[in-house]
């Protein structure tokens, strides 16, 4: 189970890593930021593959997806200089607090030995 988690969080950070790089080739025009762009996403949903063989589908897409927005929005201000307004802000705390709730949801499963597909 603990390989699974791994290989989230890898498809996580990978995807993370592919749209910086997105972002930085889009603006410089370097066909190798696209490469690795590309390879990066494509890597991310390997290990988004290799996850679900484990962690329920709905479970895993929604930790990677939502986490990939909250951290690459992190990336966008920190390093793009991007301005949150309001909205953006309340709009990623609820996506983190879902995260936390399927999170939590999932491990309430593996402690009562329910499967949540069941």
């Amino acid at each position: 189970m603990r390989l699974a988690w791994l290989f989230l969080v890898l498809a996580i950070a990978t995807e993370v890593v592919g749209l910086t790089v997105m972002k930085a080739a889009s603006t410089s025009g370097a066909y190798s930021g696209h490469a690795v762009m590309y390879a990066s996403i494509a890597l991310s949903y390997v290990f988004l593959a290799k996850a679900v063989k484990t962690i329920p589908v709905g479970v895993a897409y929604a930790i990677w997806e939502g986490s990939g927005v909250a951290l690459i929005t992190v990336v966008s201000v920190f390093i793009f200089g991007h301005v949150l307004s309001g909205r953006e802000v309340v709009g990623l705390t609820m996506a983190v607090i879902g995260i936390l709730l399927v999170n939590a949801g999932k491990a309430r499963d593996e402690q009562t030995g329910e499967d949540a597909a069941a």
